[in-house]
C-alpha cells in the first residue's frame, strides 16, 4: 500500500512552532531550509534540537531523514519514533506516513487497524495522500470492512486535491465500476490526469487500453 512520499516543501516546515521561543523557531526555519536544499549534514543537528524541544514540523523532517536515509543511515525504528511524536502533535503528514509504517510493518509490527486509524486522522485534515491510502483500506478491506463506495469517495477527494495516486485509483474505480457507475470515459479522464503527473502505472494503464 505504500505510496511515494514527496519531499516536504519548506512551507510546511514553517507552518507552526511548538512554542514562541524565537531561538527554537530559528532552528526550525534554518533546518528546514537546509533540508529542502538537501544539505542534510547541516540540517540534522538543527532539526534534532527543534524536534527534541517538541516541534512537530521538525519531528516530521527528522523522521523523514531516518526513513529515507537523508544524512543518516536508514533506521525505520527511529523514523517511527519521530513520526509518532509528530503525529501526536497533530501533523497530518506524519499521521499518514506513520499509517504506512503500520500498514507495511516498517519499523513497527504490522497493524492494519492502527494504519486505518492514522489514515483517518490525517484524512480528517484533508491530507491528500492519506485520503488515497484510506481509500485503499476501504477498497481492500484492510483495517475496516470493505466498502467500495467509501473507497471511491476517498479517491475522489484525493484526486480533486491533485493527488496522482488518487486520480489513478479513481480512474480504476470508474473503469471497473467499483463504488461508482462504470464509465470508461470518466476512467480515461482521471487516469490521464495521473499519467500527466508522471504516474507510471497510469501511463501503463492508458497504453494497455490503447488510450494513448
Amino acid at each position: 500500500m505504500k505510496t511515494t512520499i514527496l519531499i516536504l516543501p519548506i512551507a510546511l516546515a514553517l507552518l507552526s512552532a511548538c512554542n514562541s521561543d524565537p531561538y527554537k523557531n530559528a532552528l526550525l526555519t534554518e533546518g528546514a531550509s537546509l533540508y529542502t536544499a538537501k544539505n542534510y549534514a547541516q540540517a540534522l543537528p538543527l532539526l534534532r534540537e527543534a524536534a527534541q524541544a517538541g516541534n512537530p514540523d521538525a519531528q516530521l523532517l527528522l523522521a523523514k531523514c531516518y526513513d529515507f536515509g537523508n544524512g543518516v543511515p536508514t533506521d525505520m525504528k527511529e523514523a517511527v519514533k519521530w513520526y509518532t511524536a509528530a503525529a501526536q502533535g497533530g501533523s497530518a503528514n506524519a499521521q499518514d506516513n506513520l499509517g504506512t509504517c503500520y500498514a507495511t510493518g516498517s519499523g513497527v509490527p504490522k497493524n492494519l487497524d492502527k494504519a486505518f486509524s492514522l489514515y483517518n486522522q490525517a484524512a480528517a485534515q484533508n491530507d491528500a495522500s492519506a485520503l488515497n491510502n484510506l481509500g485503499l483500506c476501504y477498497l481492500n478491506g484492510e483495517g475496516t470492512a470493505a466498502n467500495p463506495t467509501m473507497a471511491a469517495e476517498c479517491f475522489r477527494r484525493a484526486a480533486n486535491a491533485g493527488n496522482a495516486n488518487g486520480q489513478y485509483n479513481l480512474g480504476r474505480c470508474y473503469f471497473h465500476g467499483l463504488g461508482v457507475t462504470q464509465d470508461h470515459e470518466q476512467a480515461k479522464q482521471w487516469v490521464k490526469k495521473a499519467a500527466l503527473q508522471g504516474h507510471k502505472n497510469a501511463t501503463a494503464f492508458m497504453e494497455d487500453n490503447e488510450w494513448i
